[in-house]
């Protein structure tokens, strides 16, 4: 008898997850080669550049942030997710973000590959709201921690390809890295055939839904609570992460080189997160774990940023860790508690959310390494903050929708697996309690 895969590496999830690694390296190229760029365009790197023709590190902000608030245009891409189905939605925003990618090497200024790359932000996070919602209806409540942990896994390797591949030779100028990102485009139609809509999607698919954008009442509430908490933690990792390369590279002076170890050795750590925020997701419950890691990710960045290039590698795969533990459950917890009819569209409001979150870090945060001493600082001034609100969390209540159990009945038939969920015996959704 042939051995049967486990449900989180379904063909559907499989394709959905080199989706979302496509869009991890796009999306975080710009952040690994934010040195080269700032080189290219003479942009001002530190907090005290007396006599620099370049722009300042707030301008610096303020041009990240216009990418990262483009983003927010994938709640237009979600909305229609719910309404033309998951795959096609899926395909094209993932090919039409990698082209405007490319095409943004060729701009001559710093504004102009800035406008490009915005073009292309909402079609690439429309990928990130969307993987999400096909790993929650291709697995069985107790495989989907673990399905959505492959999609996290998913992307933060095509983010550390793009950091690995900067360390050859010389380390790759950003023109070289973006143009191999977008190529990935090229592999579309051979991952698409392993992407389809859910059984579950195409039987939901004729039913009313409320207006374009919106949920029905009862959802508001923890559709908002979770939004909002992503936001909050996207005020501290948007800086966080998109200035680590900058702060390694030209303020500690670290080389791509050794920027690229510090990515590889996080991928273990990563990975280990993910497990960690899995097992607990399943045992303690999805509040508590989303809990927990959204309130010690800040502490993490703040140590990462303040002072010399130790702190930066222990507070970077700390921060590392906490995100990838966070992750699984935070999107246990909403795609479980949205019903089918609108569960693209509430993962794009998070999504919106989030860039907006990033968007205000992103600009504050530069304009905060402008006006104080040190980048320690202005860490500690924005990110602090965020630490006892991530118990907002507990707000949310506890109950699934009642799809989810269509969902389990579906899968675990298509699996030959037994109807009663005796599988899901280690899922214990009262643990929050």
């Amino acid at each position: 008898m042939a051995r049967r895969l486990p449900g989180w590496l379904a063909a559907p999830i499989v394709g959905a997850g080199c989706i979302t690694m496509f869009a991890g390296a796009a999306q975080f190229g710009v952040t690994a080669t934010l040195g080269d760029v700032a080189v290219a365009f003479d942009v001002a790197t530190s907090a005290d550049v007396e006599g620099s023709v370049g722009m300042s590190t707030g301008a610096l902000g303020v041009g990240l942030a216009v990418i990262r608030f483009a983003g927010a245009g994938a709640l237009v891409g979600s909305v229609f997710a719910d309404r033309l189905g998951r795959r096609r939605v899926l395909l094209g925003a993932a090919a039409l973000g990698l082209f405007a990618t490319g095409v943004a090497t060729f701009m001559p200024t710093f504004w102009t590959f800035v406008l490009l790359l915005a073009l292309g932000r909402p079609l690439l996070t429309t990928t990130n709201a969307v993987v999400p919602v096909v790993a929650a209806e291709e697995a069985a409540t107790e495989d989907r921690t673990a399905a959505l942990a492959f999609m996290s896994a998913a992307y933060a390797i095509g983010a550390g390809l793009v950091s690995v591949s900067r360390s050859f030779g010389d380390g790759l100028g950003y023109r070289t890295v973006l143009l191999g990102v977008a190529a990935l485009a090229l592999t579309l139609p051979f991952v698409g055939r392993l992407v389809r809509d859910s059984p579950t999607s195409v039987r939901h698919a004729k039913q009313e839904r409320p207006a374009f954008g919106l949920v029905d009442r009862e959802y508001v509430r923890p559709l908002l609570v979770i939004a909002t908490l992503g936001a909050l933690t996207n005020v501290v990792t948007g800086p966080a992460l998109t200035f680590l390369f900058l702060f390694g590279e030209q303020v500690l002076d670290e080389t791509p080189g050794e920027m690229a170890v510090l990515v590889i050795l996080a991928g273990p750590v990563g990975l280990a997160g993910l497990l960690a925020g899995r097992w607990a997701g399943d045992r303690i419950g999805r509040r508590t774990t989303s809990a927990l890691g959204t309130a010690a990710a800040p502490v993490a960045a703040v140590f990462a940023y303040s002072g010399d290039a130790s702190a930066l590698h222990v507070g970077y795969l700390v921060m590392v860790f906490f995100l990838a533990f966070l992750g699984p459950p935070v999107a246990a917890l909403l795609n479980e508690v949205m019903p089918t009819e609108t569960r693209a569209t509430a993962n794009g409001w998070v999504g919106a959310m989030a860039v907006f979150g990033g968007v205000a870090g992103l600009a504050g945060f530069g304009f905060l390494v402008d006006a104080m001493p040190s980048y320690a600082a202005a860490a500690s001034a924005l990110f602090l903050p965020v630490v006892p609100l991530a118990f907002g969390y507990f707000l949310v209540r506890d109950e699934q929708a009642p799809d989810i159990a269509e969902i389990d009945a579906t899968i675990r038939a298509e699996h030959g697996l037994p109807a009663d969920g005796a599988d899901a015996s280690h899922v214990d959704v009262t643990a929050d309690e």
